[in-house]
Parts: structure tokens; C-alpha cells; sequence
């Protein structure tokens, strides 16, 4: 399924993400990261090829940045998801 976040970008807002959890187009999730730099991936939704990606309203063309798991997994239970997988990766992965 493709469906685009702000401005046809792969970014998406909590407020966005929690009526598409509502309506059943997302309903799985994976925090990707490692120590301090955890970001949301919403699995099997990709927009022009890239994943959609949880984004906060400061700088909602960017994925959100969380300094702890403890904080991405407080978001998603915000946004209405149960469940979700943690991808812990090193910091030359993510670059």
C-alpha cells in the first residue's frame, strides 16, 4: 500500500498516524535505532520507496528523533498501537 505523509512526503505526523491506526491502514510499527537516536518506521508502507516515517510537529519533514526506546514505544501506545518489533542497530547503519 502506498499513502504519502505531509506534503506527498514519507514523513508522518502522530495526529495523522493515530486516525490511520483508527481506520486500519497502519497497524504495525518498528522503533529503529540505537542508544539515543530511536526513530518509527511503519512497516509495509512505503511512500515513492521510502518508508513512512513518524514525524513531530516541529520539524515535520523530518523523522522524529527519540533519545529512548522507552519514549518511540510511549508514542505509538499515544497513537494506538499495541505492538511493535525494535530493530537495534549501530550507529554506521544508520548513516
Amino acid at each position: 500500500m502506498m499513502i504519502s505523509g505531509l506534503n506527498g512526503g514519507n514523513c508522518i505526523l502522530s495526529s495523522m498516524a493515530k486516525e490511520r491506526v483508527k481506520s486500519g491502514i497502519l497497524d504495525q510499527a518498528q522503533v529503529v535505532g540505537c542508544k539515543g537516536e530511536y526513530t518509527v518506521v511503519f512497516n509495509g508502507i512505503q511512500w515513492k520507496g521510502e518508508p513512512i516515517v513518524l514525524s513531530s510537529s516541529r520539524q515535520p519533514y523530518e523523522a522524529r528523533i527519540f533519545k529512548s526506546l522507552d519514549g518511540a514505544i510511549a508514542e505509538l501506545l499515544r497513537i494506538g498501537l499495541t505492538e511493535a518489533s525494535i530493530k537495534i542497530t549501530t550507529k554506521s547503519e544508520i548513516n
